[in-house]
């Protein structure tokens, strides 16, 4: 690929780990750290459940139609992984499912 295409997908990739840090953080007592790797998120939403996160990523499935996949898969209990490799418009309207659900707990 051109070097313009890579770093054009780069760019694209950046703004949309700042949309989705930006718009986690404005959750209350979420713990929001900025990824440094991959295209994934891993708030910690301990606060909510008990940190239960397993029976918050069913709560989110079913309450917000939004897919996590618990933290403690990946050794951070209380924590979900979710993925910003998708448009903005999608992680906009996930991340508002998400508060959504969350303030309802």
């Amino acid at each position: 690929l051109p070097a313009e295409t890579i770093e054009a997908m780069r760019a694209e990739f950046e703004a949309r780990r700042d949309l989705i840090v930006r718009l986690f953080r404005e959750i209350p007592n979420a713990v929001v750290p900025e990824p440094q790797g991959a295209f994934y998120l891993f708030p910690d939403l301990s606060a909510y459940l008990g940190g239960d996160d397993l029976a918050l990523a069913a709560y989110l499935l079913d309450e917000a139609k939004v897919a996590v996949v618990p933290g403690s898969v990946f050794e951070g209990p209380g924590c979900v992984r979710l993925s910003y490799a998708t448009g903005r418009p999608q992680i906009e309207e996930g991340v508002a499912r998400i508060a959504a659900a969350l303030a309802k707990l």
